[in-house]
């Protein structure tokens, strides 16, 4: 019974690595698609504007399934068949590394524009005070977005945490390829031995562990900021 229950949890390290790179690139990558599409609908242009909320549009309607088949048989193109470099990214099998980084692409954009309208509904929460000491005295540009972040973050934050929970669950999308990932191994594992609870569990049991990491981290943060001055006189001689 103990060595069945090792080699079950054995099987699901691997693919669990899987899984925490495509979250935290594909994540990194969302975010910053993010703060490109905030940024951009505040242009002055229209057409910046309209396309930046095209963008925000097509990845919030569209699901995530189908961003990760598009972009993953984009990346199985014959014009990038010799482009393939085995091993760099474990689980992905042979012929496939081109495609997962399309696939993280695909993940990616499909949380990008539920993001932006995160940090969008944040930025709202910015107080009148902080809005006319930045129109009035004019601080530097890295004063103003600290002061913008550090106004957001209670808001921010925890809804970010709670889409990129989300994201992470996105990831048992790459098992439509051939790339070990969690609920890649939990399905092979069910195939091969027909033991579905023992699987089942240890899957569920990694994507709640993995998506409270994220939730604590959030939270942690918000406490760590929430501990800092929130005066913004105190904050301007801080921050120079």
């Amino acid at each position: 019974m103990g060595s069945d229950l090792s080699e079950l949890l054995v099987s699901f390290l691997q693919p669990t690595l899987t899984t925490v790179i495509f979250f935290l690139s594909s994540a990194m990558l969302s975010l910053g698609m993010a703060v490109i599409y905030v940024l951009c609908t505040r242009s002055r242009h229209v057409l910046i504007r309209g396309f930046a909320g095209l963008l925000i549009e097509v990845s919030r309607g569209v699901p995530t399934v189908v961003f990760v088949l598009l972009m993953g048989n984009l990346g199985l193109a014959p014009y990038f068949s010799g482009l393939d470099l085995e091993g760099v990214i474990p689980g992905v099998s042979w012929g496939f590394s081109v495609a997962a980084t399309f696939i993280v692409i695909g993940l990616a954009f499909s949380s990008s524009g539920h993001l932006a309208k995160i940090i969008e509904a944040a930025i709202s929460t910015i107080k009148f005070d902080t809005l006319e000491y930045m129109s009035t005295l004019h601080p530097g540009v890295w004063l103003k977005i600290k002061l913008t972040f550090l106004e957001c973050a209670p808001a921010l934050i925890p809804t970010v945490s709670a889409r990129l929970v989300h994201h992470l669950h996105n990831t048992a999308f790459i098992s439509m390829f051939p790339i070990t990932g969690i609920f890649a191994a939990m399905r092979t594992g069910v195939i091969e031995t027909a033991l579905v609870i023992p699987y089942l569990v240890v899957a569920t049991l990694l994507f709640v562990i993995l998506g409270s990491c994220i939730h604590m981290m959030g939270n942690g943060l918000v406490k760590r900021l929430q501990r800092r001055p929130t005066d913004l006189g105190e904050t301007a001689t801080l921050t120079g």
